[in-house]
């Protein structure tokens, strides 16, 4: 399999920072639920589930422009 280049390398981007805040938020979310986060904590969980929201909707809008970008490509012109 090759390589995503253009459209499909940014939408494969944006989909390895979404994995990343979701890391970081469920970490965040597991010491909530254990009491450890303080008030400094709290406010950090809450941005990184704004980012992590805003991020997946870049990725989805990513994804679907390489689609609209993959129907116009002429066939056999790359993956």
């Amino acid at each position: 399999m090759s390589e995503p280049v253009g459209s499909e390398a940014v939408a494969d981007a944006l989909w390895d920072r979404v994995r990343r805040l979701a890391r970081t938020v469920e970490g965040l979310a597991d010491a909530e639920a254990m009491g450890e986060l303080d008030v400094d904590g709290q406010a950090r969980l809450d941005r990184a589930r704004v980012r992590l929201r805003r991020a997946v909707d870049r990725a989805q809008m990513a994804d679907a422009l390489a689609d609209q970008m993959a129907e116009l490509r002429p066939p056999g012109a790359g993956a």
